[in-house]
C-alpha cells in the first residue's frame, strides 16, 4: 500500500495556520507556504498556470483548499479546477466571507470549488445544510474547530467583554452598539490604540463602560482576558464560524453571538450561547446578561479526543485519495 512507502503528500493552503497545522494527521506530509513578501498569499497553486509547469513527478496526492481563494477570480478558480491533476479538498470554513461586504463572487467561486472537489468539510451542521440545499453538496463531512488554547483557572468577572482589536471589516464600528449594549449588561471593551479605532474610543471615552485602550496582546495575556470574561459578546456583521468562539469555549467564557451565519450552532452545548439581532446592542446586551445570569457553563466535550477525531477523519480522506490515485469526484 501506498501509506507504507511514503507519507501521504497534501498540498494545504494554507499549510502553517494554527487549524490545518492542528487537523494534520500523523503519517501526512504537508508541502511548505510560500513566503510572498512574508505572506502565503496569494497562494501560486491556485492557479492553472502553477499545475501546467509542475513536473508530474513533483505532484501532491491532493490539494486541500482551506481558505486565501478570494484573491482570485471565479473565472480564474474555474481555470484551476479545470488544470487541476490531483483530487481536490476542501474545508468550508465560510460560506460567508467575513472580510467581503458583497458575496456574490466568493459564493460563485465557492461553488465552483465544492463542485470540483472529492470531498467537502465544514464545521457545524448548520454549515453542512447550507452547503447540502443551496451549493447542492450531496454529502459534506462535518469535522468540529478544534480547541485554540488550554484553559486557564480565573474568575470570572461577571461582566461582559467584547473584544474589538483594530476594527476588522466585519465588527460593528457604530458606538452605539456598545451604548446601547451596555445599558443591558456590565460591559468592557478591549481595543486597540490605533487610529482605524480613533473616532470609536473617542465615542465611547467616558460612557456607562469600561473602555480598555491597549496594544496588540500576546496569546497568555488574551488567554487570560477572555478566561476572566463572564461572557464575550461577539460584534460581528456577517461570516460563518468564528475561532474566537473556540476560544472562549476552552475557557469555559459564555457567548452572545449574531443571528447570522452558523455561530450559534457552532457552541459545545446550547447553555454557552445566545443569539442576538445582528447589528442590534440592545439585544446583544440582553442576550449576554442572560448568560451571565445563568452562570458558568463548562465546555461540554473532550477536546483531546475531539481532535484525534477530526484528524481521523482528514487521515482517512486522505489516504482514501492516495490510493485512488487520478482525480476523484464527489
Amino acid at each position: 500500500m501506498q501509506s507504507e512507502q511514503r507519507a501521504v503528500k497534501i498540498l494545504a493552503i494554507p499549510a502553517e495556520h494554527p487549524y490545518t497545522q492542528a487537523v494534520r494527521p500523523a503519517g501526512v506530509e504537508y508541502l511548505p507556504d510560500p513566503d510572498i513578501d512574508g505572506n502565503w498569499w496569494p497562494h501560486p497553486a491556485l492557479t492553472a498556470r502553477y499545475w501546467e509547469q509542475l513536473d508530474p513527478a513533483d505532484r501532491p496526492d491532493a490539494m486541500h483548499v482551506h481558505f486565501g481563494f478570494e484573491h482570485f477570480s471565479p473565472a480564474e478558480i474555474r481555470e484551476l479546477v479545470e488544470a487541476l491533476p490531483v483530487p481536490l479538498v476542501v474545508t468550508v470554513h465560510d460560506i460567508d466571507n467575513p472580510h467581503l461586504s458583497d458575496q456574490r463572487e466568493h459564493h460563485e467561486r465557492l461553488q465552483i470549488l465544492v463542485d470540483a472537489a472529492a470531498a467537502v468539510l465544514t464545521l457545524t451542521e448548520c454549515a453542512a445544510e447550507v452547503l447540502r440545499h443551496r451549493f447542492g453538496v450531496a454529502e459534506p463531512v462535518v469535522v468540529p474547530h478544534p480547541r485554540i488554547a488550554l484553559p486557564i483557572d480565573a474568575p470570572k468577572s461577571g461582566r461582559a467583554a467584547v473584544f474589538l482589536k483594530s476594527l476588522r471589516g466585519n465588527v460593528v464600528a457604530d458606538p452605539q452598539f456598545y451604548l446601547d449594549a451596555a445599558a443591558g449588561v456590565p460591559l468592557d471593551v478591549y481595543v486597540h490604540d490605533v487610529e482605524a479605532t480613533r473616532a470609536l474610543r473617542e465615542a465611547l471615552q467616558g460612557a456607562d463602560l469600561r473602555l480598555r485602550v491597549h496594544e496588540p496582546m500576546g496569546d497568555p495575556e488574551l488567554h487570560a482576558a477572555v478566561a476572566s470574561a463572564g461572557v464575550c459578546i461577539l460584534p460581528y456583521t456577517r461570516g460563518t464560524h468564528s475561532g474566537w468562539l473556540e476560544m472562549c469555549r476552552d475557557q469555559a467564557t459564555s457567548v452572545a453571538v449574531p443571528d447570522v451565519g452558523c455561530y450559534a450552532g457552532q457552541a459545545d452545548t446550547p447553555a454557552a450561547v445566545a443569539e442576538y439581532r445582528a447589528g442590534n446592542g440592545e439585544s446583544a446586551g440582553e442576550a449576554a446578561a442572560a448568560l451571565l445570569a445563568g452562570g458558568e457553563v463548562p465546555l461540554a466535550v473532550d477536546r483531546a479526543a475531539q481532535l484525534e477525531r477530526v484528524c481521523e477523519v482528514h487521515r482517512a480522506i486522505y489516504a482514501g485519495l492516495a490510493l485512488e490515485g487520478g482525480r476523484g469526484r464527489r
